[in-house]
């Protein structure tokens, strides 16, 4: 059980860097809550709040929705899977969905470009 939602953690979402960063947005976790109700299956955030200098580290682009707690990173380690959270995302309402190899970036950031994907 989750401490932000039925099935996500607070430390899921924590700065890779150990600096406790960890703020989330609430409606990013609701999005990824309906995500994983549709998908069926437990979703794994590769990276999710960051401060600047995690950022910096992991190459984000100086005004990343991580920076703010809006974004999230989740595992999609094949093709298969990785359709099916674009699906489910869609389906959530996120409206800005980055691809990358061997995961998909979503993120809620009203202040960005909407209706947008992109590949990494």
């Amino acid at each position: 059980m989750g401490d932000l939602s039925k099935d996500f953690s607070r430390s899921e979402f924590a700065c890779g860097d150990g600096c406790g960063a960890d703020e989330v947005s609430h409606a990013l976790v609701a999005s990824l809550q309906d995500m994983r109700d549709d998908i069926g299956r437990y979703l794994v955030i590769t990276s999710g709040r960051r401060c600047s200098v995690q950022n910096v580290k992991v190459g984000g682009k100086p005004d990343s929705a991580h920076l703010d707690g809006h974004a999230a990173d989740i595992a999609a380690p094949d093709s298969r899977l990785r359709m099916e959270i674009v699906k489910a995302a869609i389906n959530a309402g996120i409206s800005r969905i980055g691809i990358g190899k061997t995961f998909v970036h979503v993120d809620v950031d009203e202040s960005k470009p909407q209706n947008v994907m992109w590949l990494y």
